[in-house]
C-alpha cells in the first residue's frame, strides 16, 4: 500500500476477522485485543470520513492538493499499513508456532495506544473543521474562548504513544529511522543539562548512562514528552545548537567549494535608491532590544571573482594562479531557520554548499540575532539591513545583482517574506523571486489541522513550537521565565502585525510580491499556513507555485547527511531552484 493511498480499512477488518474466527480459540486475551482494535479502527474510519467531506475547499488555490486534513488522513493510512503488517505477523506466528510471541503482543499494545491517540487528534480536527471553512481566519486570535479551549485540549493530550517504538511512524523511509538516535540524544542531553555536577551524575546513573533510553522505548517516550512540556527555551537553544559544535563539525563532511567565508558587517549609515522617488531611502540601523553594532553573514560560492570578499586558496604562495571568472548575474540571499531561537548559517552549510556548487550561484546567508534575548523585530531589522547592504555591494559578493532570489526555511522563511514586505512598503528594490521552505508564517499557536501534527512530530513538538513562537513574539519573555507549559499557553498573544506574521498581509501588499515557490512537507506542522499563504498570493495575482514533498520531517533540508530521504528532499529543492533560475533568465532575455 502506498503511503499516499486512502486508508485500507476493509483490508484490516478482513485480516482481524480471520484471526478472531480461526486462530483465537485458545487465546481469549488476543481475541479481546483484536476485537478492541477493530472497534477503534471503525471509530477512526468514521472520523476520517467526516474529515474527507469537501476536503478540497481547503487546498491551495495554486492547484496543489494539500492541507492538514489530507495530511491527517495520510497519517491514518500509514498507521493502517503498520497495523496490517502487525496482524500478518500475528497470523503467521499462530499458523507456524501456535502462539503469539511476547514482543508481538507488546507491539499490539503499542499500536493500540497509537490508534487511541490518533482518534483523539482526529476528534479535534473534526471540531476545528465544523467551526470554520478556512484553515485560518483572516485575523486569528489564539486567546478567543473557543480557540483557547482547543489549545488546552492539545496541551493536555497524553502523546507518549507517539514517542516510543512508534516514534516517527508517519515519516518516510530512513527519515523515520534517524529520529530514534535524535530522541535518545535529546533525552540524554536533558540529564546533563543544568544543575550541579553531582545532580548530573545522579541522573546519568538513573538512566543507565542513556542505556535505558536505548533499550526501553517507554522510558524514552516518557522522557521526551516530559522534556517537550517542561524544558525551558534555553534548553531548546542549546540542544539544537549542538549541530554546530566542534565535534559534530569534525564528523560532518561538507561539499567542497572555493568560497565559504564569514563576513562581519558593521552598522553604519546606509542609503539605497527608492523605486518611486529620486530621494534615497535611509536604511534604519538595527536598534531594538540589544546593543549590537554588527551582524555576521556567510558568503558561499564555488568560484572567486577579483572583487569578492575573502581570500583565495593561493594565499601561501608568492603569486596567485587563480583564474577569475566574470561575476554571476544571480545571487541568492538566504535566511536560515532554527525556530527564531537557535542556530546560524553553519547548521545549513551542507545544502547551501550543494546549492552553490550545482547552481553556480553565490549565496549570502545572514546570521541574525536570536530570541528570546533579541525578540521581534530585531532579527527582521538585521535581515532587512543586510539586504539593503547587499544592494550596495554586489561586486564584493561575486555578482552583478541583476537577479536576486531570496530563500529561507522555517523561521528564515518568515523573515524572507517579512523582508519582502519591507521592500514593498519602503519602495526599494524587491527580490525577483522567493523560495520559502516550510516557512513559519503565523506567529501564534492557533490550532489548525496541520498544527495538530506537532502532537506526533519528533522534532517540532507542541511544547517546543509554543515556546519558540512566544519567545520571538514577546519582548518580555525573558522577564517571565521560567514558564510552565500552562503559562506559555496563557501568556500567548495574538499580534496583528504583518511583519511578524506575513500570513496576515492583505492583497494590497501581496499583489506586489515577486514570483514565489513554496516548498513544504505534507507532514509538516507548518503546512497549513503555507497552503493559505499560497492561496492569498494566488488571489493577489502573484505567480506562485506550491510544491509538497511527501513524508519529510520539518527542517529536512538540514538533515541530508543523516537520511537519504532528506537528501532526496534537498535534491528536489535544488532542482526547483534551478528551474526557477532558468525561468528568470528566460524572462530577462525576453
Amino acid at each position: 500500500m502506498s503511503r499516499l493511498d486512502d486508508p485500507h480499512f476493509e483490508e484490516i477488518y478482513t485480516i482481524c476477522n480471520d484471526i478472531t474466527e480461526n486462530s483465537c480459540e485458545d487465546d481469549p486475551l488476543l481475541e479481546s485485543d483484536v476485537e478492541s482494535m477493530v472497534s477503534k479502527f471503525k471509530m477512526l474510519q468514521v472520523l476520517t470520513n467526516k474529515i474527507s467531506v469537501e476536503i478540497s475547499q481547503y487546498d491551495s488555490k495554486t492547484g496543489t492538493k494539500a492541507n492538514g486534513y489530507r495530511s491527517l488522513i495520510r497519517v491514518v493510512g500509514t498507521l493502517v499499513r503498520h497495523c496490517i503488517e502487525l496482524y500478518e505477523t500475528i497470523k503467521h506466528q499462530i499458523s507456524t508456532l501456535g502462539y503469539v510471541g511476547s514482543d508481538v503482543r507488546e507491539d499490539l499494545l503499542t499500536w493500540s495506544s497509537v490508534v487511541e491517540r490518533l482518534i483523539n487528534i482526529l476528534e479535534l480536527a473534526v471540531e476545528i473543521k465544523s467551526s470554520t471553512d478556512q484553515l485560518y481566519p483572516d485575523k486569528p486570535d489564539c486567546q478567543s474562548a473557543q480557540v483557547y479551549r482547543l489549545s488546552q485540549k492539545v496541551k493536555d493530550m497524553d502523546v507518549t504513544p507517539f514517542y516510543g517504538s512508534a516514534l516517527g511512524f508517519h515519516l518516510r523511509g530512513d527519515s523515520r529511522r534517524m529520529m530514534h538516535p535524535l530522541a535518545i540524544s535529546m533525552a540524554s542531553y536533558s540529564d546533563i543539562y543544568g544543575g550541579s555536577i553531582f545532580g548530573k551524575i545522579k541522573k546519568l546513573r538513573e538512566s543507565g548512562y542513556c542505556w535505558n533510553y536505548i533499550n526501553n522505548p517507554n522510558i524514552l517516550a516518557e522522557k521526551i514528552v516530559a522534556n517537550s512540556r517542561n524544558m525551558q527555551v534555553d534548553f531548546a537553544q542549546n540542544f539544537y545548537n549542538m549541530s554546530e559544535s566542534d565535534w559534530v563539525s569534525k564528523i560532518k563532511t561538507l561539499p567542497k567549494i572555493k568560497t565559504s567565508t564569514s563576513i562581519k558587517i558593521s552598522y553604519e549609515a546606509l542609503e539605497v535608491p527608492r523605486t518611486n522617488s529620486e530621494i534615497n531611502f535611509k536604511v534604519p540601523i538595527p536598534s531594538s532590544h540589544i546593543n549590537k553594532k554588527s551582524v555576521q553573514v556567510q558568503l558561499i560560492a564555488n568560484f572567486r571573482t577579483k572583487e569578492m570578499l575573502g581570500s583565495c586558496g593561493c594565499t601561501t604562495r608568492l603569486t596567485c594562479t587563480c583564474k577569475f571568472p566574470a561575476p554571476k548575474d544571480l545571487v541568492i540571499f538566504h535566511v536560515h531557520g532554527g525556530g527564531f531561537i537557535s542556530q546560524t548559517s553553519k547548521s545549513h552549510l551542507d545544502y547551501l554548499h550543494q546549492w552553490s556548487s550545482k547552481l553556480d550561484i553565490p549565496i549570502i546567508s545572514v546570521d541574525y540575532s536570536l530570541a528570546p534575548e533579541a525578540p521581534y523585530p530585531r532579527a527582521l531589522e538585521e535581515v532587512f539591513y543586510v539586504y539593503c547592504w547587499m544592494l550596495k555591494h554586489f561586486p564584493a559578493l561575486g555578482t552583478t545583482g541583476k537577479t536576486i532570489i531570496m530563500a529561507g526555511d522555517s523561521a528564515g522563511g518568515n523573515l524572507v517574506a517579512s523582508t519582502t514586505l519591507k521592500t514593498i512598503t519602503n519602495h526599494i528594490r524587491k527580490p525577483d523571486a522567493l523560495v520559502l521552505s516550510y516557512a513559519a508564517l503565523l506567529i501564534q499557536f492557533y490550532p489548525s489541522p496541520s498544527r495538530l501534527l506537532c502532537l506526533m512530530d519528533p522534532l517540532l513538538m507542541f511544547g517546543i513550537l509554543l515556546r519558540c513562537l512566544n519567545a520571538y513574539q514577546d519582548p518580555n519573555y525573558l522577564k517571565t521565565c521560567p514558564r510552565t507549559i500552562n503559562q506559555e499557553l496563557k501568556l500567548a498573544k495574538s499580534v496583528n502585525d504583518i511583519f511578524m506574521s506575513p500570513l496576515l498581509a492583505g492583497k494590497e501588499l501581496l499583489q506586489h510580491f515577486p514570483k514565489t515557490v513554496i516548498i513544504v512537507s505534507d507532514l509538516d506542522p507548518c503546512l497549513d499556513e503555507n497552503v493559505q499563504f499560497s492561496s492569498k498570493l494566488h488571489d493577489a495575482g502573484v505567480d506562485v507555485k506550491m510544491e509538497v514533498v511527501p513524508g519529510m520531517p520539518h527542517g529536512f533540508l538540514a538533515f541530508g547527511q543523516m537520511a537519504t530521504e532528506c537528501q532526496l528532499g534537498v535534491d528536489h529543492v535544488t532542482r526547483k531552484i534551478g528551474e526557477l533560475v532558468k525561468s528568470l533568465k528566460t524572462k530577462t532575455i525576453n
